[in-house]
């Protein structure tokens, strides 16, 4: 390939990958239908080989169309956050910060984190979003999240990423107080129980599949899964179910007592990283992050 493709090549093939058609895309980077078509065709003759497949129904990637967008849509990503940074060196503005977490960190060490951070760099751009490690990896991967904080497996690390380890944290049975199982202290106990547990795979999820495996085959009903914090807990309060939560989440979701954990002590404790893009060196905004969670980590009684 005697030439590399153009920004404006790239930022034209994603809208249209992302729109479905070249009418939505035009439309989107304000641009006319022939004049991004023309757009798209320098593309693929710069890259030899054609991307797209047009047809009344809109626009569909080929197979290399499918492998450079996903480079491509890092390439943007990589290259916007390139340019934050270096307007940050250069005091024009102070960039943006996305991390991405569980409950347990909103729950526990997040507020006082995220609080020092702002003290420190009161401009900066954070934007927070939560869910579990499995649906943060692809913003992880792509640089759309700097760093996600959940639970990894040491035994299977997801791959394309850096992981740093921050904390252990044991899990625990929670159930509504006065729930008729609210004092067994053994699993066996618990096989009529409803339960309604994690969808995730990933982290002491697996574990507890694979830890708990016996006892799950003997459960009578089978269980309901949600990653839904409130789903969880609405279903715990007012329909008698069981689930398992990580025992530092206990004190805040105390709800006036409403709450209480099992005195089983059965459960797989899971190992809390940090994570962020193995290809991206990370920001200056993303290091002051990570320096304060993990002194709020090392301060916090897991």
């Amino acid at each position: 390939m005697k030439y590399l493709p153009k920004i404006g090549h790239l930022q034209a093939f994603r809208q249209v990958a992302r729109s479905g058609s070249i009418r939505s895309a035009s439309r989107e980077l304000g641009v006319s239908q022939p004049g991004l078509s023309r757009t798209l065709r320098e593309l693929e003759q710069t890259l030899g080989t054609q991307l797209l497949l047009r047809s009344k129904e809109g626009i569909a990637l080929t197979e290399a169309g499918i492998a450079f967008s996903q480079r491509a849509e890092w390439v943007l990503e990589e290259l916007k956050r390139a340019a934050e940074e270096v307007e940050q060196i250069n005091h024009y503005t102070h960039g943006r910060l996305t991390v991405g977490f569980s409950s347990l960190i909103a729950l526990t060490v997040f507020p006082g984190v995220a609080d020092a951070f702002k003290q420190t760099l009161p401009q900066v751009l954070l934007t927070v979003k939560e869910g579990q490690l499995s649906s943060l990896l692809p913003g992880v991967r792509n640089g759309e999240i700097d760093i996600a904080i959940g639970s990894v497996d040491p035994m299977a690390p997801p791959e394309g990423v850096m992981i740093e380890p921050l904390f252990t944290s044991p899990f625990c049975i929670i159930a509504r107080k006065g729930h008729p199982l609210a004092n067994a202290d053994n699993l066996l106990a618990l096989r009529q129980a409803k339960w309604l547990l994690p969808e995730s795979s990933m982290g002491y999820y697996q574990q507890l599949q694979n830890e708990l495996s016996h006892f799950y085959r003997q459960v009578e009903v089978t269980p309901l899964r949600t990653d839904s914090v409130i789903t969880g807990l609405n279903m715990v309060l007012n329909a008698d179910y069981l689930t398992v939560v990580a025992r530092a989440m206990c004190q805040p979701l105390q709800l006036d007592g409403r709450l209480v954990a099992l005195p089983i002590t059965q459960l797989p404790s899971a190992q809390y990283c940090a994570v962020w893009s193995q290809k991206s060196a990370m920001t200056t905004n993303a290091r002051q992050f990570l320096i304060r969670l993990r002194e709020a980590c090392r301060r916090f009684s897991w």
